[in-house]
Parts: structure tokens; sequence; C-alpha cells
């Protein structure tokens, strides 16, 4: 049982993650069998889309309502076997809906931030070598994105090459300054980007949630920023006063 001092997010009581983590896991449980088997071809990925959403939104909802660690193994699982699922229905897609295609495979803000963020929740998890590999697979967009491939990198893809630059610099060029700096900068970068995330992340979609509408939000966390310091092992003593930092998430990833 989930005590409300476990609570790692304030910005919402137990009963709205309660309600909202029960929604989108019975959401996602109905949806997911029944993917493969919609008549429409198109309605196939846009189905197997929406549950990759859920599956990450949910993953965020457990931590902040103060779920162990170890506990949000089985709901990172389900991301990785929906990002599987979706992959596998955009591929069905026939040429004459290539554009629809091109739509669903596109890396958006979303999808890097996301990836980063599973990736985090991965070490801190304590995946090993081949589960590593299979949820940055199914992370994708390889040579894409220069901060996903850096990480890919640092985790486990000693054969992976990056990408020369961001795919949305304005908001992650700064991270991936850290990522490329000497380690004597890391600890001052990471922390100047860290001041400025909330306002640096406002074009992804749910930025603003937490004004929107009734179980729009799911959370603000650095997620991002915490992948950096695990992987690159800055310190981050700085980063603990930050109300966005999820900082026993990277205790988890560098506890023994």
């Amino acid at each position: 049982m989930i005590s409300k001092e476990d609570m790692r997010d304030q910005n919402k009581d137990q009963a709205y993650f309660n309600q909202w983590i029960d929604f989108t896991q019975e959401s996602i449980t109905k949806n997911f069998g029944a993917v493969e088997n919609f008549p429409r071809i198109e309605g196939r990925s846009s189905k197997a889309s929406r549950i990759c959403k859920d599956a990450f939104e949910l993953c965020v909802m457990r931590y902040g309502r103060g779920d162990a660690i170890g506990d949000l193994r089985k709901s990172v699982w389900q991301w990785v076997e929906a990002r599987e699922l979706a992959v596998r229905m955009f591929s069905q897609l026939p040429p004459d809906l290539k554009d629809v295609r091109l739509m669903y495979e596109k890396l958006t803000l979303d999808g890097v931030y996301n990836g980063l963020t599973m990736m985090a929740f991965a070490k801190a998890l304590k995946f090993d070598q081949e589960e590593m590999k299979r949820l940055i697979n199914a992370v994708g967009h390889s040579g894409q994105d220069a901060l996903i491939d850096e990480a890919a990198y640092a985790l486990v893809e000693k054969k992976r090459i990056a990408a020369d630059a961001c795919m949305y610099p304005k908001v992650y060029e700064p991270l991936l300054d850290v990522w490329r700096s000497p380690p004597s900068e890391q600890p001052a970068k990471l922390l100047a980007f860290s001041k400025v995330w909330k306002k640096k992340i406002k074009p992804i979609y749910w930025s603003e949630n937490l004004s929107g509408a009734e179980g729009a939000y799911f959370g603000y966390w650095c997620f991002d920023i915490a992948l950096a310091a695990i992987a690159l092992e800055i310190p981050d003593e700085p980063l603990r006063g930050n109300a966005y930092y999820p900082g026993d998430l990277v205790d988890a990833a560098r506890s023994k």
C-alpha cells in the first residue's frame, strides 16, 4: 500500500493518481489484444500509437504516485512491448499509405524525451545487457538524433554511430553539449540546463497539462537530465533541490 508520504509528485493527490493509473492500465489491456484484428489497417497504427502513449504515461504516473522503483519493471516492459507492436503495425501499412507511415514513424520531440526517460528507468531497474538492447531497439531512431545515439552508445551499443546533431536543437542542444563536453565541464552545464529545463521543454505536448483537462496531467520530471547524470557519472548534489529532478531514480541506478 502506497502512503501519502511515499508520493513523489505533490501536484496531484493520491486519489487522482490511483484513478488515472487504473483507467490507463484498463485502456491498455483492452486495446492491446484488439489492435492486430482491427479491420482498417491504418486504424491499427493509430491504436498502437495510442497504446505507446498510454504505456509511457502510465510509467511516469506510477513513479509520481510513489510506487517502488522495482515495481515499475512490469510497466516499463509493457511500454517496450507496445513499441514493438507499433513498429509491426507501421511496417504493415501498404505503399499507398506511405505518408501515413512516415507520420507515425517520424521522431517527435516527445519521442526523444520518452526514449531518454525509458533508458533512465532501465538503468534504475538494473536491466542486463540483453534487456537494455531490447529496450533501446524499441526506442528506435538510430542515427537520427544525437542525444538518443549518445545515450544508447553509453549504455550498451558500442558500435552505434551517433548523428551529428539533435533533431530538436532549440530544446536539447544544451543537453547534447553536456554529453559531448569534457567531464570537468559537465556538472556546471547540466546544472545550467536543469534551471531552464521546464521552459525549454515547453514545446512538448504535455508541458502545460497541469492546468489542462482532468486526467491530462501525468507528471513533470526531467528524466532526460537524470539519464545524463547516471550515464556520465556526473555529481548531482546541486540538482537535488530541483523539484523536477528524480533523485531517487538516480540513486537506484547508482546503487550496487
